[in-house]
């Protein structure tokens, strides 16, 4: 996989590259080109500001034109909130991300162009891109620098991303409990329950047992929770016992 360069035309504060940095940094991405920072370059707020993505800012280059930052590129998407009046095809940052994904298979050199905090990219800027991406928003559609690319760089990763949609939190206390700690509940409870006198008449007794079985099966529980239910469950045979006061 080639990864999209993220290349920012004239931007004019290092906070903003350097929270630019971090975001591609969260999401795989590592190819920063800078076109005419008006702060110049390095520097220091942008380094400041990317934390851990410092060698993001560190190996990011700096191009006089956006033109030169593009050149061996092959596919590239420019970002604007804006209607142009420009013939070109719009994208949302997903299927955009999808279209990355796929020349990036093909071994083509990708990137995506964001503009400057004041007045975003020009005409001209967009002439070089091959489509436009535009973020959906509910009303107010501007967003800041960092905001873009976190954005865009989000969904570029999430389109290759294998993590399924949930899953338990992984340790020692949430982990499946195993068959035999998941009999020695349904045991436990069954003995209470047959004990205060739930499980009754005694010719529906199996079939009542099986279906709190699989009640407790279709629950998914971890080892914690089984350890929680079966402390439950003793405290309330306990309670059997307690002298009410009074």
């Amino acid at each position: 996989m080639n990864p999209p360069a993220v290349i920012l035309s004239h931007p004019q504060l290092g906070e903003n590259i350097g929270a630019a940095a971090r975001a591609m940094a969260n999401f795989g991405l590592s190819d920063l080109r800078l076109v005419a920072p008006r702060s110049g370059w390095p520097n220091a707020k942008a380094a400041a500001m990317a934390a851990g993505a410092a060698s993001v800012v560190d190996n990011a280059r700096v191009f006089a034109t956006v033109a030169e930052a593009v050149g061996e590129l092959n596919l590239v998407f420019a970002t604007t909130a804006r209607e142009r009046g420009i013939a070109r095809e719009i994208l949302t940052p997903a299927e955009a991300a999808k279209r990355l994904r796929v020349a990036s298979t093909r071994d083509e050199r990708t990137g995506i162009l964001f503009g400057n905090e004041r007045a975003g990219l020009d005409n001209d800027e967009i002439s070089l891109c091959d489509a436009v991406i535009t973020v959906p928003t509910a009303e107010f559609a501007s967003l800041n620098l960092g905001q873009a690319v976190l954005v865009t760089s989000y969904e570029w990763f999430r389109a290759g991303d294998a993590t399924p949609p949930a899953r338990l939190e992984h340790g020692p206390l949430q982990r499946k409990p195993t068959r035999e700690e998941m009999v020695q509940l349904f045991e436990h409870l069954e003995r209470e329950l047959l004990a205060s006198g739930f499980l009754y008449p005694p010719d529906k007794v199996d079939g009542m047992a099986r279906a709190i079985r699989a009640t407790l099966h279709r629950a998914g529980l971890t080892y914690q929770e089984v350890q929680t239910l079966r402390g439950m469950i003793v405290a309330l045979a306990k309670g059997k016992h307690r002298v009410r006061k009074g």
